[in-house]
């Protein structure tokens, strides 16, 4: 009898039971800045983002082909519009991006979600 006992210990002690919290967060805030432009001449299909954490060019080049998305409300729900991150902008973690539709300029400052996936194996420093 015993020895059943202390069976059914070490099979409840060897299941591990799931850890309760929240899920872990697979994107990265980030913030739609603007277009990229020129003097006189913006292009609409080009998005500047600032990445959350981001501040160096180096730092960048991790997030290159990762997806974001824009999220917003509608009087039905909620609507987005994905895209990819193409290339860095300047010295300090900014980031160009371009999306299936253009985003409404509306959107400037609001905030975008960069995903965390998907993660490529050959990422050089």
């Amino acid at each position: 009898m015993s020895k059943e006992v202390k069976e059914k210990q070490t099979v409840e002690e060897k299941i591990k039971k799931p850890v309760k919290g929240k899920p872990p967060r697979l994107y990265v805030k980030a913030t739609f800045l603007g277009y990229r432009r020129g003097k006189s001449v913006q292009n609409e299909n080009i998005v500047l983002v600032k990445i959350e954490g981001l501040n160096s060019k180096k730092e960048a080049h991790y997030y290159l082909g990762k997806r974001l998305v824009y999220i917003y409300k509608t009087k039905r729900g909620y609507k987005s519009i994905w895209g990819r991150i193409m290339s860095q902008h300047g010295n300090n973690g900014v980031v160009k991006a371009r999306f299936s539709k253009n985003l409404p300029p509306k959107g400037i400052g609001s905030t975008l979600r960069v995903m965390l996936y998907p993660q490529r194996n050959n990422v050089v420093a």
